[in-house]
């Protein structure tokens, strides 16, 4: 009996564990300031209004490239990020990543750093 309660709880847990998170998209803009983070949950229409926005800060926001399930939530990510001042990167993810993780950017005039772009853990 001991046995089976503990082979049911490790199989509860490693199901659990496979199940994408809540990772609704983040934006957030302030005068010289910008953090994007996306997700599996993000979708077409988000990646648009964020790329408006972005456009009044001078920042370009390229998802070109990028690839949406039939209701239009990323599928796969491939981003291109140039802000003020010379800055610019790419990242990529595939829906493994994002289901899992955000992957975006963070751009911080006179910050440290001034500019990051990938998966954005611990921000």
């Amino acid at each position: 009996m001991k046995n089976s309660f503990f082979i049911l709880t490790m199989l509860m847990f490693s199901l659990t564990s496979c199940m994408p998170k809540d990772l609704p998209t983040v934006i957030t803009q302030k005068q010289d300031y910008a953090l994007v983070k996306l997700s599996h949950e993000t979708t077409k229409e988000e990646l648009k209004t964020i790329q408006q926005k972005l456009a009044e800060q001078e920042i370009g926001f390229n998802y070109d490239g990028s690839t949406f399930f039939d209701d239009n939530k990323l599928q796969k990510l491939n981003l291109v990020v140039s802000v003020p001042g010379g800055h610019s990167g790419r990242t990529s993810a595939d829906i493994v990543a994002i289901q899992f993780k955000y992957f975006g950017f963070l751009y911080q005039k006179g910050g440290n750093p001034v500019f990051r772009i990938g998966e954005m853990t611990g921000i």
